[in-house]
């Protein structure tokens, strides 16, 4: 898996946003040039889904012509969007091979004060039905969830979703779940996961969660996601509009590589992981990291490397005398 972030643009201005500050720098828009350079990697990786993102991938000028020309060359197209999209760019979507497009949709929930928002998520389900797959980020324990069950039943949606968690940016100010709600948080991902299951609704995680968000009760019930959940973080390679890579956008303050004419996926995520490690030291999220079964047993790597970095950073920072 590779991302290849076409656009800065974005219409949305979500709270959590990871790439709020890479998206204040740096060109606009992703060239043809780059755009065919990024194929080109992801072809020498053995890649075969073209995973647009951005900002808003939909926003870019030529998004058409970037959606046809990953077709042309061969690959799978997802579209990682927020629903903030032109109605143009959807058709253009619709109408291509349905075996072969999927969007993602980071959705929420209507009546957010933003017609045109829930304008462009509508618009998206009744146009892509089953190649839309849902999902959400959380910040609090009370953002709740289940409004996706039912999106997905009113629309024919995929029966899949995916929960995130907003973590914070490194060397930057979004907002994020804060260190002390997270196991309150799992407590809301545990009543949502109960209740997709009654309804035939797989749940799939993304990265940054740790197995000692759960219940003991939930651990036992799910061991296959105690077992893999808190291993998910790590360099996914992220393209940028202007060809470099980073290992995410939470991440993108730490350490960039140009893309190059002969890098692959595998090459680049071991000069990043390289990097990280001495620039971003794996600290865990919480002091009790250290001597955690999780850790120790290799179901767990401390969670989102961001988080970790910032408590690093703030564990030696020169305290104040008092």
């Amino acid at each position: 898996m590779a991302n290849i972030s076409v656009t800065r643009r974005c219409e949305r201005t979500c709270a959590f946003c990871f790439a709020a500050a890479e998206r204040a720098s740096g060109p606009l828009d992703m060239s043809a040039e780059v755009f065919e350079a990024a194929l080109d990697f992801l072809e020498r990786s053995g890649v075969p889904d073209a995973r647009l993102l951005g900002g808003e991938p939909m926003l870019h000028p030529a998004f058409a012509a970037l959606a046809d020309r990953a077709l042309e060359r061969g690959f799978a197209l997802t579209v990682m969007t927020g629903g903030l999209v032109p109605e143009a760019a959807v058709a253009h979507l619709a109408a291509l091979p349905a075996e072969r497009v999927r969007v993602f949709l980071n959705a929420t929930p209507e009546g957010s004060a933003d017609t045109a928002l829930d304008a462009g998520q509508r618009l998206l389900c009744e146009k892509m039905g089953e190649r839309v797959e849902l999902g959400m980020t959380l910040v609090a324990p009370d953002d709740d969830p289940m409004f996706l069950l039912e999106w997905v039943e009113r629309y024919g949606l995929a029966p899949r979703v995916r929960i995130g968690v907003a973590h914070p940016v490194l060397g930057g100010h979004n907002k994020s779940a804060h260190a002390g709600d997270l196991e309150a948080i799992g407590a809301t991902i545990e009543r949502f996961v109960a209740t997709a299951e009654a309804v035939g609704v797989t749940v799939g995680f993304d990265c940054g969660l740790t197995p000692c968000m759960f219940s003991e009760g939930f651990a036992t019930a799910h061991p296959e996601v105690i077992e893999t959940v808190g291993t998910h973080c790590g360099p996914i390679v992220d393209i940028l509009p202007e060809g470099d890579a980073i290992a995410c956008y939470a991440l993108a303050d730490a350490v960039r590589i140009p893309l190059g004419e002969t890098a692959t996926r595998q090459g680049l995520i071991a000069t990043l992981e390289e990097h990280l490690d001495r620039l971003v030291p794996a600290a865990g999220t919480y002091e009790m990291c250290a001597s955690c079964a999780h850790r120790t047993a290799g179901r767990c790597n401390g969670g989102c490397r961001a988080r970790q970095g910032l408590r690093a950073r703030e564990s030696a920072a020169p305290r104040g005398e008092g």
